[in-house]
């Protein structure tokens, strides 16, 4: 396995390094999934239970315009056989399973292009938020998980999917703003993933897009004063611009899913 520097935009307090993989990875039987070391602030998130995660201090929010049915949500594989998908052709599942499952293949979280509705314009702005709880924040602190986007070699055609990394060292609040552009109190980008909306082709020779395979990423965090902040937040934007189901303007702008997994912090 080895270590890239994944391209972060204007990159602030926090440095964000992805592993990248040869293929789908596992955990091996005896194996058990990543935990934080035992100090106060350190947590871990496996997304069995989206459910759940509102009353663990998580927060969704959808500035997506104009909006759709859905912004994150429980892990996306399901049958597809009977679903028309993108120029109207069938595939046969949607999604992907989980990097770890320990109820079901859907135990994990994702976003996906119905976070948005393009039906009148045929282009939307995405901008989808899966934001932290407020924890403690020292330099040195660390964010793990696991990410990915689907196989786009069942599809007609490549996708293109981003999403960003960023924080709020602020005020420990979960204000994103109210427009698909505004970041509210999240200023700190710490990683932009396929920024440059190249095709999640990993045989494109241009760095590939998103990951289609699940992929380890590490966020360190750095530049806080020496004691540190009580209440930071990160979260995760699934992202686009003049994108949708139709490509957008440009008929070639298409995302379509991505997800996360087997998530640490460790303060």
């Amino acid at each position: 396995m080895t270590m890239k520097k994944l391209y972060t935009g204007a990159l602030l307090a926090a440095v964000i390094t992805i592993a990248t993989s040869c293929g789908r990875e596992k955990l091996p039987a005896t194996e058990t999934p990543d935990t934080p070391v035992v100090s106060d602030g350190s947590f871990s998130e496996e997304f069995t239970n989206a459910g759940t995660l509102t009353s663990k201090g998580w927060v969704f929010r959808n500035n997506s315009n104009p909006i759709g049915v859905s912004g994150w949500r429980q892990g996306r594989y399901e049958a597809g056989n009977a679903v028309q998908y993108k120029f109207l052709a069938p595939v046969p599942y949607l999604g992907f399973p989980a990097y770890y499952a320990s109820t079901s293949p859907n135990d994990f979280i994702s976003c996906d292009l119905s976070a948005a509705s393009d039906a009148a314009t045929g282009t939307s702005n995405y901008s989808a938020w899966l934001i932290s709880p407020a924890v403690p924040m020292r330099n040195g602190s660390k964010l793990t998980f696991y990410t990915r986007s689907a196989d786009d070699s069942q599809y007609p055609v490549y996708c293109k999917d981003r999403m960003q990394v960023r924080f709020n060292f602020s005020d420990g609040s979960a204000n994103v703003g109210n427009t698909d552009a505004s970041v509210g109190a999240f200023t700190t980008l710490a990683g932009d993933i396929n920024s440059a909306y190249v095709y999640n082709d990993p045989s494109s020779g241009s760095g590939g897009g998103y990951p289609e395979t699940w992929t380890k990423v590490t966020v360190t965090i750095s530049g806080l004063p020496p004691a540190g902040i009580t209440k930071g937040r990160f979260a995760f934007r699934y992202f686009a611009e003049d994108a949708g189901y139709f490509g957008g303007s440009s008929g070639d702008n298409f995302p379509t899913v991505v997800g996360i997994d087997q998530l640490v912090y460790t303060y």
